[in-house]
């Protein structure tokens, strides 16, 4: 027969694996719940940047029927913004989305910019906590245009 302090000692090393697999599992869903916080599933590219136009799509697979809202960032500058909704058919042919309105296009000569290369960027609009706001850039490829 075991002796008392013997059990009590399997009990105590019960009670503190059971405590160590409790806190991974709580650190666990904590680290993914930030990761999608912090990194939620916005999908997007910026498809022309030229001194025409800036044009691409914005889309969030977790809302399908929401239109974001994105913001044109010329040499890190806010220049414009708009929302994501104009017709692009080759999203849904792709797979990319469920449905087509979520093209974006800024015009270029309506900008007044200055001539030579510059720096463009665009963002996703993301709602945050509260009145909060996040900016998500559509890709980390870097962009320029070019004025003559």
């Amino acid at each position: 027969m075991q002796s008392q302090s013997a059990i009590a000692t399997k009990l105590l090393q019960a009670v503190v694996a059971k405590a160590t697999l409790e806190f991974l599992v709580i650190l666990i869903a904590i680290s993914l719940a930030a990761y999608s916080h912090l990194n939620p599933p916005i999908r997007g590219a910026i498809d022309v940047a030229d001194d025409l136009r800036v044009a691409g799509w914005a889309y969030d697979p977790r809302d399908p029927e929401s239109y974001l809202d994105v913001q044109l960032f010329i040499d890190e500058q806010f220049v414009a913004s708009r929302r994501a909704n104009e017709p692009r058919e080759d999203l849904v042919r792709a797979g990319a989305a469920q449905n087509s309105q979520h093209g974006f296009t800024f015009a270029v000569p309506a900008l007044h910019l200055a001539s030579g290369k510059h720096r463009v960027a665009v963002y996703a609009v993301r709602p945050g906590g509260g009145k909060n706001k996040s900016l998500l850039a559509l890709t980390k490829k870097e962009y320029w245009l070019e004025i003559k």
